[in-house]
């Protein structure tokens, strides 16, 4: 048995023994922002990724190799410009290009034999809804028995009240508990030129304070669902004798005509004044749009 859990750290008779002992793949997704000065700026990726390396160890799987790229390059992380810094920081690239990637990376998990895709994003505020819609249009434009679940991290918080935030309490305790080498809190600062995108003084008016005990409670809630949320998709996995995944030509063909169909309702076709504004265009339903 393989000790790693890690698709690109296996060896070939590794990998083929872990997808037959436990034939779910999973995927994380994140980028570099800024997350305060206390935090490192991947925050959202190694958070991800440190999230579903606990899952497969502990109920089995395989993550599949990193991505640390995504979407959002928004003005407010032109920061802090006092400083002389006059870029973002971000590893952003264009959401069609995000979203294409995560499309031909589901092909991938079903060529490979997988049963099930768990896709979890440490960056969130929307676009997880855009994830559901890809996986969606996978499994119906195909007739795949893959079974997918497309989540943001905290989604699967089951502790107290935490629901995550943006270098809160919440997102600095769980890397204070998955990566602890990469919060330094003596870097905090009185006030931020940017409000909460900046990062949080702490205590909070609440009066909470992040720590590793309180990431390691939340963490805790979220392997625990992951470990729901995989039995439950292998439980509705039906394997077809004559299904063969797509192409790449096939893939290619499939991602053009779900960008023309459904671009204008991504979360991420919003403009900034939109985002601010909160507007957002309903997704009517595939039958509507014909698909």
């Amino acid at each position: 048995m393989s000790k790693t859990v890690c698709w690109e750290e296996m060896f070939p008779d590794e990998l083929r023994a872990a997808i037959t002992r436990c034939p779910v793949c999973y995927a994380a997704y994140g980028l570099a922002e800024p997350h305060g000065p206390y935090n490192a700026v991947g925050l959202d990726f190694l958070k991800a990724r440190a999230l579903v390396e606990r899952a497969a160890r502990a109920h089995g799987g395989v993550v599949a190799p990193p991505f640390a790229w995504h979407v959002q390059e928004r003005p407010e992380f032109d920061w802090p410009r006092e400083h002389g810094v006059t870029q973002s920081y971000c590893s952003s690239i264009p959401a069609d290009l995000f979203y294409r990637m995560v499309l031909y990376q589901i092909r991938a998990m079903d060529a490979r034999g997988f049963h099930a895709g768990v896709l979890v994003t440490g960056h969130y505020g929307g676009l997880e809804s855009d994830l559901r819609l890809l996986c969606e249009y996978y499994v119906r434009r195909t007739d795949s028995p893959i079974q997918l679940r497309a989540l943001a991290d905290w989604e699967l918080i089951r502790y107290a009240d935490y629901r995550g935030d943006h270098a809160g309490v919440c997102e600095t305790s769980q890397l204070m508990c998955l990566r602890p080498e990469r919060v330094d809190l003596s870097r905090s600062v009185d006030a931020s030129p940017i409000g909460r995108f900046g990062g949080t003084l702490f205590p909070t008016p609440d009066g909470r304070t992040p720590s590793a005990e309180l990431g390691e409670k939340i963490v805790a809630s979220q392997i625990e669902r992951l470990g729901v949320i995989q039995k439950e998709l292998l439980e509705h996995y039906t394997p077809r004798a004559d299904h063969q995944a797509p192409s790449f030509h096939d893939i290619a063909a499939l991602w053009a005509r779900f960008e023309h169909t459904t671009r204008k309702y991504w979360w991420c076709s919003r403009t900034y004044q939109e985002y601010l504004d909160n507007v957002t265009i309903e997704f009517p339903g595939w039958e509507v749009l014909g698909e």
